[in-house]
């Protein structure tokens, strides 16, 4: 906050017991890119054009919940935030996260991801395919700007890009259907 400088919590990968991995204090589990993409195609021959929703909202629900803790631990708010957040998914292997944009005044953000593991593994698509770190950036966005964000993946990986390029803007809604987390 302020310009002041916070000590950021070590996090180190664990063994918590047989079967049990932790990155500090959270339970975390690692699976192979190639799985999790077997999934999403699984989800996408049975939902079709439903799939990218459940995809997503699962990735909002992760970066909430990574807000949140990230928040408790530093009292980090704004673009230090979303870059603590960003810096977590890089270390839990989601790809390089950088924040690109940070625009307080239109309530949006801009994350680019290099070398995604959920595109690498995906393959080539027409349409792009990260609609869980599509999920997580406008979940994020949400968070720091209590207003819904929706999220679109502008660039992907699994179209020949060199990265995935995601952004969220803010919605302003009337005071009637305010929110809060």
């Amino acid at each position: 906050m302020g310009g002041q400088a916070v000590e950021r919590p070590t996090k180190a990968l664990s063994v918590g017991g047989p079967g049990r991995l932790q990155l500090g204090p959270g339970r975390v589990l690692l699976m192979r890119p190639e799985t999790l993409a077997e999934l999403q195609r699984g989800v996408e021959d049975r939902l079709g054009p439903k799939a990218p929703e459940y995809l997503y909202a699962a990735g909002a629900a992760w970066a909430h919940d990574a807000a949140k803790r990230v928040l408790a631990a530093t009292g980090e708010e704004g673009v230090e935030l979303v870059r603590l957040v960003c810096q977590q998914a890089t270390e839990l292997g989601w790809g390089e996260w950088r924040v690109e944009a940070f625009r307080a005044e239109e309530k949006a953000l801009a994350v680019r991801v290099l070398g995604s593991p959920f595109a690498e593994a995906y393959g080539s698509a027409d349409t792009p395919a990260c609609h869980l770190a599509a999920g997580a950036v406008g979940g994020l966005t949400e968070f720091v700007f209590r207003v819904p964000a929706p999220c679109t993946e502008q660039a992907c990986l699994v179209q020949g890009a060199p990265g995935c390029l995601f952004v969220a803007a803010g919605q302003e809604v009337d005071a009637a259907d305010s929110w809060s987390w």
